[in-house]
């Protein structure tokens, strides 16, 4: 249950961020930024598992 509570903020905080970048600078960036994170978890989460 920790877990999903952990991984929820996670994803919110994420969407925060992709949503702060997006009213800032538009969508292209937005894009650009979220996938750029995303491929870094991905990263991080294959080499420690």
């Amino acid at each position: 249950m920790k877990q999903i509570i952990i991984d929820c903020l996670g994803v919110a905080g994420f969407a925060a961020l992709t949503g702060g970048v997006y009213l800032q600078y538009g969508l292209p960036v937005s894009l650009m930024l979220s996938g750029s994170l995303v491929l870094g978890f991905a990263l991080l989460a294959s080499r420690n598992a």
